[in-house]
């Protein structure tokens, strides 16, 4: 009789052609992916390409999510080199030129030594077992004898995960997930298997009737919901879980155990989440509706799915107001705030300082024969020059001052709770500053700056226009004087 092969299933994430079946030791499934919707279930192993993701970043997010054994295609010797700085021992890089001759060899060394090191049993991530180890258990608990003890699957899915990763950034995602991995091992002692099973998701299986299962997830829950998950920055992060709770008995095949348990994170997370939610929580919600389990179901889905939908636009909009508005009170040449901004904040500031008898210094400046530079070196140098200005002003002055480009190339620097005598130390800064700064032009001639500077102070009876008519005298006053100086 002839001995069974093995035939591995490869998740091909990547928008290259399958490849053509070959004479390999193993034998291969190729199943095309989507990197969006890509989880670990089904798959003995992996294939990411550089091409089906923005940069290397999404692809090394990808990889410490999945926890399968992994063969990375990339084009260049530089991605080649980034990507072995995170790539795990016994996972493979494969050149694109090369995928026809390597690609068999590449998967079938992968998949070897994860049998070897990892045994599948592994989430590379947290540590913790990951879905094909809890796979294996849980089909052995659903074959076992009728007799045995009750036992409980508990599942844990994060709240609003995506948004933690949107604004915190995956490696912020990536530590959560490994505290609590952590924190359902501290707690889940006396269980079966605690296991990663993809993304933000985690399963619990352990001894007891659903009562007590139900017990130990609000337990969890509120382990979970206390807890303080630290960030980059000392600072941390609370979060909240959804859980679902199904007895392991009384199911024909892992496929019903996984419809239940995700009816009931469902119905969790359309109760407001941090909730826990048993299968019998579950049928009872569709009887008070009068419905099919099933169209309850459908209806949680619908309903959670179309709240995403709404955040992840509301978030969009939000981010894409905060960039509209960014462009509007920025100048587009210098990055430093416009004109329109002045007009709108300067009043502001003025009525604190009046308000609270604060002082405040206004500092105007005139690049000094600015014509002759864009008629000398041509207005892409007058541009660069420009630039070249705010960045010295910025640099100069403190976080809480602002520096807007007043028009053409006269800038303004408003400064609160600043008396004059300060405020002209920091124009003579800004002034040395400028005059020492080389700008190189288009042509390679090179030449200096100067500027002529207005400062004044705030005084009661000033309004804004009064302020910066005093500010624009002061720098006539210093143009008519030879240039290049301050007058206050």
């Amino acid at each position: 009789m002839d001995e069974q092969v093995q035939v591995i299933r490869v998740a091909w994430c990547s928008p290259m052609d399958l490849p053509q079946s070959q004479d390999w030791p193993l034998q291969f499934e190729w199943i095309r992916v989507d990197a969006l919707a890509l989880s670990a279930k089904g798959f003995d192993i992996l294939v990411l390409d550089i091409k089906s993701f923005h940069n290397l970043e999404q692809v090394k997010y990808l990889y410490s999510t999945i926890g399968l054994p992994t063969v990375i295609l990339v084009d260049t010797i530089e991605q080649e080199s980034a990507a072995l700085y995170w790539l795990q021992a016994g996972d493979e890089i494969c050149q694109r030129q090369a995928i026809d001759g390597q690609i068999g060899l590449r998967l079938q060394r992968s998949f070897w030594h994860s049998q070897h090191k990892y045994s599948f049993h592994l989430d590379k991530l947290t540590g913790i077992a990951n879905f094909q180890k809890f796979k294996d258990y849980a089909l052995k608990l659903l074959t076992a004898k009728e007799d045995e003890d009750p036992v409980c699957l508990i599942y844990i899915d994060i709240d609003r995960f995506k948004f933690i990763n949107d604004s915190h950034g995956h490696s912020a995602g990536d530590r959560i997930l490994q505290e609590l991995g952590k924190i359902l091992q501290q707690y889940s002692l006396g269980a079966g298997i605690v296991a990663r099973t993809g993304g933000d998701k985690f399963a619990i299986c352990m001894r007891g009737n659903i009562e007590q299962g139900k017990a130990f997830a609000e337990f969890l829950k509120t382990q979970v919901q206390n807890y303080k998950f630290p960030l980059e920055n000392k600072s941390f992060l609370q979060l909240t879980a959804s859980l679902g709770v199904v007895p392991m008995k009384g199911h024909s095949s892992m496929e019903q155990l996984w419809q239940e348990i995700n009816q009931c994170i469902y119905a969790a997370k359309q109760r407001g989440r941090n909730q826990v939610v048993t299968i019998e929580d579950f049928d009872a919600i569709a009887d008070a509706a009068g419905q099919d389990k099933l169209i309850t179901d459908f209806e949680h889905r619908i309903r959670v799915t179309a709240e995403r939908m709404i955040n992840e636009m509301v978030l969009k909009a939000s981010r894409l107001a905060q960039k509209y508005r960014a462009e509007a009170e920025h100048d587009g040449l210098t990055e430093v705030f416009n004109r329109r901004y002045l007009d709108r904040l300067l009043p502001r500031e003025l009525e604190k300082a009046h308000k609270y008898k604060q002082s405040l210094v206004v500092i105007l400046l005139d690049l000094d024969h600015f014509g002759e530079v864009n008629r000398t070196y041509g207005f892409p140098t007058g541009d660069q020059a420009l630039k070249t200005a705010a960045q010295i002003l910025k640099s100069n002055v403190r976080s809480v001052d602002w520096v807007t480009r007043y028009g053409g190339e006269e800038f303004c620097i408003v400064m609160a709770d600043t008396d004059l005598n300060t405020g002209c130390q920091i124009a003579e800064r800004i002034r040395l500053a400028l005059s020492k700064q080389i700008v190189t032009a288009y042509n390679g001639q090179q030449f200096y700056m100067t500027a002529s500077f207005g400062v004044v102070e705030l005084i009661q009876e000033d309004v804004p226009v009064a302020l910066l008519q005093r500010a624009s005298d002061k720098v006539r006053e210093a143009k008519k004087n030879g240039r290049n100086q301050i007058r206050f």
